[in-house]
């Protein structure tokens, strides 16, 4: 199982019940709301580092994360800086901001879509 899909299920977790509320809430306190906007908005989604996502998250939601999955605190942090923008993009299809109760999105689906995007781009001639 590749990082992405262990850091599916505590992704989950960490959006539902009106959890993505309180990480947009911390992502605009650290800083990152411009960010936060584009994966709400209808524009492309910014791209968001390992680095911000610690910062803002915190040590201890990345090690917790870490801790149940297994495997290192950066791979945890570079897996949610991929998928977080794509789970948010698709709990605000109206570009409005999620309400307590928005549907999280099922993140292996999100990566099975986002891996197989990558596998239609052309490769190097």
């Amino acid at each position: 199982m590749d990082t992405l899909s262990k850091v599916a299920g505590p992704l989950q977790d960490l959006l539902s019940g009106g959890g993505a509320q309180n990480v947009l809430a911390k992502l605009h306190a650290g800083g990152l709301g411009d960010k936060v906007q584009s994966w709400v908005g209808m524009a492309k989604n910014l791209p968001i580092s390992a680095d911000q996502i610690s910062s803002v998250l915190g040590n201890d939601t990345v090690k917790s994360i870490a801790a149940k999955v297994g495997i290192p605190t950066d791979k945890v942090a570079g897996a949610l800086a991929k998928l977080l923008p794509q789970a948010v993009d698709k709990m605000t299809p109206d570009g409005k901001p999620p309400a307590k109760d928005a549907k999280v999105p099922d993140v292996a689906e999100l990566i099975k879509n986002m891996q197989a995007a990558t596998a239609r781009l052309p490769g190097p001639k």
